[in-house]
C-alpha cells in the first residue's frame, strides 16, 4: 500500500498565479475572519462529520487534521462509523477514531460536511459547547452551529477548505492536497458529476502541481474492487427494477445479501450511479439493509432529467443535493409475492 509521507512544504498558495477559488467565500469574509480566529487562539481541536463517511468527509477532516497538526494544536478526528477501508491511502487515515470524544475537553469543535447535526452522533455535547463551526455544501444544513460556512455552490467540502487555506494563506504540503484532491474527486463522481466546472478542475491541476496523484486516487477509490465487493454488485445488477410510468430504477440488497457475499455498504458504492446510467431513466434508488433493521438508500439523477432527488430523500428523512442525495429507515427489506417491501421491524 502507497502512502504519502510528505509533511512540510515552504510553498504557500501565494504562489499560484490565480485566485483559485476564493470567489465561493465572497459573501462570507465576516464568518471567515472568526472561524480563523477561533481556530488560530485554540490549543485543541476537535474535528467531526457524519455516519457512513465518504471520500468527502474523510478527506476534509484529515486536510483540515494536518493543517492543525503543523499548528502543533492537539487534534482529533472523530466519526460515528469506521471510515471505508479504501480510503487507507490516504495522509492520516489511522488517526481516525470511532471512540466517541468529551467535547469539554476541546477549546474548538468542527464539524463537517454532516448536512444534519444527528448523523454526526454529537448533538448534545455540540449544542452544550460554546466554540463550535460548521463547514458543509449542503443545502439542506440549517447551520446549527456557532459559525456557520455553509457554500452550496461548493462541489465538496473539501472545495470550501481549499478556498478557506487560500483565503489564510496556508501552505498546501502533498499530504494536505492528496486529502482535498481525494474529496473533490469522489464528491464530483470522478469528475462525471454536473459539480465538474472549469474552476473545480484548475484546483484538481493545482493540487496536483502539489503533490496530489490523482491516478492514485482513482485507482484506490474507483477502479480498485475485492471479491466480495464484485459479488455484491452482481447481486445488484442481478436486482434491477425498472417502473416505465415513473422512470425510476430500484435495486435491492439485503442484510443476507451482504453476509452470504462476506461485503459491507461500502462495497456498493458506485452501483447507484451505474443504474443511473439506464436509458430513460429519472432518477436510480438502491437500498440496502446494511445491518439488520437499518436500510440506506441512496439516489442518484441528472441535472438534464429534471428531478431533485434531494426533495424524495427530505420526505424519508434525509437529504443532500438535486442530484444525489439519501436517506435512512428502519425496517427490512423483504420479497412478498414478488414485490419487495419494506417491513417494519418487530418491537420486542
Amino acid at each position: 500500500m502507497e502512502h504519502n509521507t510528505q509533511k512540510t512544504s515552504t510553498v504557500g498558495l501565494k504562489s499560484c498565479p490565480e485566485d483559485l477559488c476564493g470567489y465561493l467565500l465572497q459573501k462570507h469574509g465576516t464568518t471567515v475572519r472568526h472561524i480563523y480566529e477561533a481556530l488560530r487562539g485554540a490549543d485543541s481541536v476537535l474535528i467531526g462529520t457524519h455516519e457512513h463517511p465518504d471520500g468527502d468527509a474523510i478527506g476534509s477532516s484529515l486536510a483540515l487534521l494536518n493543517v492543525l497538526r503543523l499548528q502543533g494544536k492537539r487534534v482529533t478526528v472523530y466519526m460515528p462509523d469506521p471510515a471505508p477501508d479504501i480510503y487507507s491511502f490516504v495522509p492520516g487515515f489511522n488517526e481516525l477514531t470511532c471512540e466517541k470524544p468529551d467535547l469539554s475537553t476541546y477549546d474548538v469543535v468542527v464539524l463537517l460536511d454532516y448536512t444534519k447535526l444527528y448523523r454526526t452522533h454529537l448533538t448534545e455535547q455540540v449544542e452544550q459547547h460554546k466554540n463550535t463551526i460548521c463547514i458543509d455544501h449542503h443545502h439542506g444544513n440549517s447551520g446549527e452551529t456557532k459559525l456557520n460556512l455553509i457554500v452550496p455552490e461548493a462541489a465538496a467540502t473539501a472545495h470550501i477548505l481549499m478556498a478557506l487555506f487560500e483565503k489564510t494563506d496556508t501552505p498546501i504540503t502533498r499530504d494536505m492536497a492528496t486529502c482535498l484532491l481525494t474529496g473533490i474527486f469522489t464528491d464530483t463522481g470522478s469528475f462525471m458529476h454536473d459539480s465538474t466546472t472549469p474552476e473545480i478542475l484548475k484546483v484538481a491541476s493545482f493540487l496536483m502541481s502539489k503533490g496530489a496523484r490523482l491516478s492514485h486516487i482513482a485507482h484506490e477509490t474507483y477502479q480498485k474492487k475485492e471479491l466480495p465487493g464484485l459479488r455484491i454488485w452482481g447481486r445488484a445488477l442481478s436486482r434491477i427494477i425498472t417502473n416505465k410510468e415513473t422512470g425510476v430504477v430500484t435495486s435491492i440488497i439485503t442484510e443476507q445479501d451482504l453476509r452470504e457475499c462476506e461485503a459491507e455498504l461500502d462495497d456498493l458504492s458506485g452501483v447507484v450511479n451505474m443504474l443511473n446510467t439506464l436509458p430513460d431513466t429519472k432518477f436510480a434508488m438502491l437500498l440496502c439493509e446494511y445491518k439488520l433493521g437499518k436500510i440506506k438508500g441512496s439516489l442518484r439523477s441528472e441535472a438534464h432529467k429534471g428531478i431533485d432527488v434531494s426533495a424524495v430523500a427530505r420526505r424519508l428523512g434525509g437529504g443532500g443535493h438535486k442530484l444525489a442525495a439519501g436517506f435512512e429507515v428502519e425496517g427490512h427489506l423483504v420479497k412478498q409475492n414478488n414485490v419487495w417491501r419494506i417491513v417494519p421491524v418487530r418491537k420486542r
